[in-house]
């Protein structure tokens, strides 16, 4: 039981999404693989959600009321993120030349 109330905790902290955000960008860049790096703008995004929540920014509402709720959030945003980046490096590769295309 006393797990659960430290990681509900946790997750509710922007610092930790920050944290997390850098890291796996750091890991991404250092790796070149381009695949943590959604996951990081992900976390970056929910940190973000989290300091609007926390700052009242739209009034009463609230995204976040239990963790479940923040893991949610932040699987669909990875999966948009991913959706978003590669359509921008679609985009970008539309423009040269591919000697596989016949």
């Amino acid at each position: 039981m006393d797990l659960s109330i430290d990681f509900t905790y946790w997750v509710f902290q922007l610092k930790v999404w920050l944290i997390l955000g850098f890291g796996l960008i750091i890991i991404d860049i250092v790796l070149a693989t381009f695949f943590l790096l959604p996951i990081g703008i992900a976390a970056f995004l929910v940190g973000g959600l989290i300091l609007v929540q926390n700052q009242l920014w739209f009034g009463d509402v609230v995204f976040f009321e239990t963790w479940h709720d923040i893991m949610i959030y932040f699987a669909v945003l990875s999966v948009v993120s991913i959706g978003f980046i590669r359509v921008i490096f679609q985009k970008r590769r539309k423009n040269t030349a591919d000697i596989n295309e016949y």
